[in-house]
Order: structure tokens, then C-alpha cells, then sequence
């Protein structure tokens, strides 16, 4: 378990947001007992010293105490895995072992057990349980439990596009690994390692070259200081003009050759490749703007023969329920995931043996 601090200015800040309400405390009460040996003196400019004295030491408080909840106990993560409470939520919750990505597995062997059905997935923080304390709770551990005789295996990098996971598989299939049946995990967002808008948006909003002294060194004000800057930042805030940019122009037609790549070359090496793709949680509702962009996902697997999963109607119809990980973290919480094991393990049931499952119907 980490502690809130990792360096000497962590604790310099710390310390000051103690001290504040000491000093302002300690003031206070000196004015007060000069007040009182001094009856006769102007009460003017001591009524006004109180008055920002008594609203010091109370801010001082405030912060002292959101400061020590943010730094000591908040635990959880936001969306871009940014902030200071995101890191460490990180360090904490993302065991990596052997096979180097997040699993309670410590390696993944290379050969498939005889007699055994082995499921690799490939995929983003969706899939890794980006939010999830817990791996277990994740989709793919949940199908694991579920299905005990398979071999499932969990190749899923927080941020990864499809470039990422088209490097990822190579580098499997060159250390000899065979994946049985590959499942790439899809998310709307897969495509934006192309689009150098939304990657100099992020560079942007990744760049900690310019952060203040204290938003760098309190937890509380790191927190705010990027929700705010998220607030405020265009790209962040009109994503979905650039998600919908980049699958109604000429960058669809190249993530339709990525994506075909990489399904011949798990084709190439004896396995077969199945889609599972996943909705933008904060967006859903009757006027869900990307249902267009899953259509088109949904036609070009048919049209190539991978079977595919669209997870968009599944949650649709239960939006009124929590689904995400916390307001400021739209990626799927417990729940969801529970969800999703059960529709991809049918799904996967389905497709086993050659039997491809229909797309859903709009």
C-alpha cells in the first residue's frame, strides 16, 4: 500500500496545508488578546483582521481536510489515468506479472494445454479493468471462473489503439504463442492513434511541463486542476466531433485495413479471430450520436466473415442503471462487466466450432 507521499515536495506541501490552520488559529487568538488589553484602541482595523483570520482559518480547514481525504483515502481512478489519485490507484491495483499485463495469472503459457479451449483477448482499459480494484471482477477473469476447462488469456494495455494491439499480437505470435481464438476487444476510440488532432489534444492535456508548484505536490488540487482543464479544453470537451470526423472520412478507410491485417494475421498463424466491441458508457440514450459508427463496425465484420458482438444494445437497455466507474471515469464499472462476461461467453459458446452468431438487429 503507498502512502501519500513519494517525494520531499509532497511532504513540504503537506505540511503547509497543516500548518495554515495553525497559524491562522494562533493569530486569531493573539488579536483577540490584544483586543482585550487594548479596549480603547481603533476596533476598525481589528474587526477586519478577525473577519480575514476566522476565513483563512476556515478555508484552511476545508482544504486540510479535502487535502488528507484525496491524499490518504481516495481511492479510485479517472478517465485519462491522469491525476495523482489516479496513478497510485494504478500502483495499487495493477499487478503486473510475468506475462506482463494486469492478471492474477502469474505467466501465460505459450502452448495451449491439450484438450483445453484457449481465449486470448486483445484490447484497451476495457478490457484490462481500468476502474475494477479488483481483477477478478473484470470480464475476462469472470469468464475464467465461469469456464474453468479454457485457457484464458488477457493481453490488454490501458490506452491502446489498434496499432498497439496489432504490435501486441505480433509480439505473441513471435514468442511462439499460440492465442487458440483471438478476441479483439473493440472501442469507438481505437482508431485515434491516426488522427494527430485529437493526439496533439491529448499531448496537450498530458503535458505537465507548465503545473503549478502545489497542483503538482496536493492531491486535492492536482484532482481539480485537471477536471477543470478537462472542462475547458475543446478537443476534450467536442470529442465526439472528432471520433465522428475520423469514421465519416478518409481514416475508416484506413482502420478497415488495419483491422483486416489483423485478422489475417491471426488467421495467418492457425487461430481464429472474434469482435466484441463496446459503446461510449457516458453518451448512451435515445440519442446515442455514434449508433452510426457501430453500424459501420458492424457491417465491415460481416462483410470480411469475423463473427461480432455489439455490446451497444445489451447496455442501452440498461441505462438506467450505474454502469460506469465513477462521473469523472466513464469506463464500465462492476456491473457492466458482469454483463459483458455473461453476453461474450455466450457469444463465445455460439461461434465455437465454425457457428457464427447473427449480428443483433436495429
Amino acid at each position: 500500500m503507498t502512502t501519500g507521499f513519494e517525494n520531499a515536495g509532497d511532504v513540504i506541501v503537506f505540511a503547509a496545508f497543516v500548518l495554515l490552520p495553525c497559524v491562522s488559529a494562533g493569530l486569531l487568538a493573539l488579536l483577540a488578546r490584544y483586543s482585550q488589553r487594548n479596549p480603547h484602541r481603533a476596533r476598525g482595523w481589528i474587526v477586519g483582521g478577525a473577519n480575514v483570520l476566522v476565513f483563512v482559518f476556515l478555508s484552511s480547514v476545508v482544504l486540510l481536510v479535502m487535502e488528507s481525504y484525496y491524499r490518504f483515502w481516495c481511492d479510485t481512478t479517472d478517465q485519462f489515468a491522469i491525476t495523482r489519485v489516479s496513478q497510485r490507484w494504478l500502483t495499487r491495483h495493477f499487478n503486473q506479472f510475468t506475462s506482463g499485463f494486469r492478471d492474477n495469472v502469474p505467466i501465460y503459457p505459450l502452448k495451449r494445454t491439450p484438450g483445453k479451449r484457449r481465449i486470448t483477448f486483445f484490447g484497451d482499459s476495457f478490457t484490462a479493468g481500468h476502474g475494477i480494484p479488483n481483477v477478478d471482477d473484470r470480464f475476462a477473469n469472470r469468464i475464467r471462473k465461469m469456464k474453468p476447462d479454457w485457457e484464458i488469456q488477457v493481453m490488454a494495455v490501458n490506452g491502446a489503439d489498434t496499432g498497439n494491439e496489432w504490435d501486441t499480437a505480433q509480439w505473441a505470435l513471435n514468442q511462439g504463442g499460440e492465442l487458440g481464438e483471438a478476441v479483439l476487444v473493440y472501442c469507438l476510440n481505437d482508431i485515434t492513434d491516426m488522427d494527430p488532432e485529437w493526439q496533439a489534444a491529448m499531448n496537450r492535456f498530458h503535458s505537465a511541463t507548465n503545473l503549478p508548484y502545489l497542483c503538482t505536490h496536493s492531491f486535492c488540487l492536482n484532482t481539480w486542476y485537471y477536471r477543470i482543464k478537462g472542462m475547458l479544453d475543446p478537443d476534450i470537451t467536442h470529442y465526439d466531433r472528432i471520433i465522428l470526423g475520423d469514421y465519416n472520412g478518409p481514416l475508416w478507410d484506413e482502420q478497415k485495413q488495419r483491422l483486416t491485417a489483423f485478422r489475417n494475421l491471426i488467421e495467418s498463424h492457425g487461430s481464429q479471430l472474434r469482435v466484441v466491441t463496446f459503446p461510449f458508457f457516458d453518451k448512451l440514450g435515445p440519442h446515442y450520436e455514434y449508433a452510426g459508427v457501430h453500424k459501420k463496425l458492424d457491417d465491415f465484420w460481416r462483410e470480411i466473415g469475423v463473427p461480432h458482438l455489439d455490446l451497444l444494445n445489451l447496455y442501452e437497455s440498461h441505462r438506467d442503471k450505474t454502469l460506469t466507474v465513477n462521473s469523472h471515469d466513464p469506463h464500465p464499472n462492476e456491473y457492466a462487466h458482469a454483463m459483458a462476461a455473461d453476453a461474450i461467453l455466450k457469444f463465445l459458446e455460439q461461434t465455437q466450432s465454425g457457428r457464427i452468431a447473427p449480428s443483433p438487429q436495429r
